[in-house]
């Protein structure tokens, strides 16, 4: 993996720990991802118009990628339902890398080296830990709950594979993201006027969110896509997991949360896959 690449896999971590804060900030966090996912069709029209759309081999690859984001997001809120929210993300952002390290071998013919294999584990590991230490504080999470987190880690690799393959048949990542984002928001603002919510109303009560987050969401999501298509995905996905390392950082240096010290532990083993991963 070039110092690119790598970077820009990072910077993309960094950005979505960022928008990620922002949309939790907010009093109505439903609406304002909502706004944020419509908010982002606005930035990545302008990519589209600058950069092409990509090639038509990518465009089956394309719908696929949508239909398993819509069914991961599914699954999310149904393992939500089953147990805290600070249990089962840290524990599907975790997998998320382990199942990309193995599937990516027969399916890119990318093997990575001991010292990258050794940092998605790290990377996986960090996220782990933090996965127990909140199941240990909550007790709320149920095998119900765990089956579904899997499944849903599942399905989410899955749609990096296939975006990774549409990417790469499409010659063109900015294209790329630009189209699968603006099929989003156009699914998401068809969803949000299907259940009588007013659109317009609601990106303008989220404005912050629908310009500035949506913004770095487009942004984090452009630099992700094109690092898959310059760097062996399972490497690249893992770093792109360590926006829960910057969530922590945000959260004791901005906010002034405190962090125990089994987070402490976390960031450290995340720390270390990074270096693994750029070893």
């Amino acid at each position: 993996m070039t110092t690119v690449v790598f970077a820009a896999a990072l910077l993309s971590a960094c950005l979505h720990a960022v928008w990620n804060a922002w949309v939790k900030s907010r009093g109505d966090a439903n609406a304002a991802v909502a706004a944020l996912v419509i908010g982002a069709g606005f930035p990545n029209l302008l990519i589209l118009v600058l950069s092409g759309p990509p090639a038509a081999p990518a465009w089956g690859w394309m719908a696929v990628t949508v239909a398993l984001s819509i069914v991961a997001l599914q699954l999310l809120a149904s393992a939500y339902r089953e147990g805290d929210f600070a249990v089962a993300y840290p524990l599907i952002r975790g997998l998320i890398p382990i199942v990309l390290a193995l599937a990516a071998v027969p399916l890119f013919g990318e093997a990575p080296t001991l010292a990258g294999s050794l940092g998605v584990v790290c990377v996986s590991a960090g996220l782990a830990v933090i996965a127990w230490e909140s199941a240990r504080r909550s007790r709320t999470m149920t095998a119900r709950g765990l089956g579904l987190a899997a499944l849903a880690a599942a399905v989410t690799a899955a749609s990096v594979l296939t975006d990774a393959k549409g990417a790469r048949l499409g010659a063109n990542p900015f294209g790329y993201a630009a189209s699968i984002a603006i099929l989003n928001a156009l699914v998401m603002a068809a969803t949000q006027a299907a259940r009588g919510h007013s659109v317009p109303r609601m990106l303008v009560k989220h404005w912050p969110v629908t310009i500035f987050a949506a913004g770095l969401s487009a942004i984090s999501y452009v630099l992700f896509i094109w690092a898959i298509t310059e760097g062996p995905v399972a490497l690249v996905a893992a770093l792109r997991e360590t926006s829960m390392l910057f969530a922590l950082l945000i959260a004791a240096l901005v906010l002034r949360e405190r962090i125990n010290r089994w987070r402490w532990g976390a960031v450290i083993l995340m720390v270390g896959g990074i270096a693994l991963i750029r070893a």
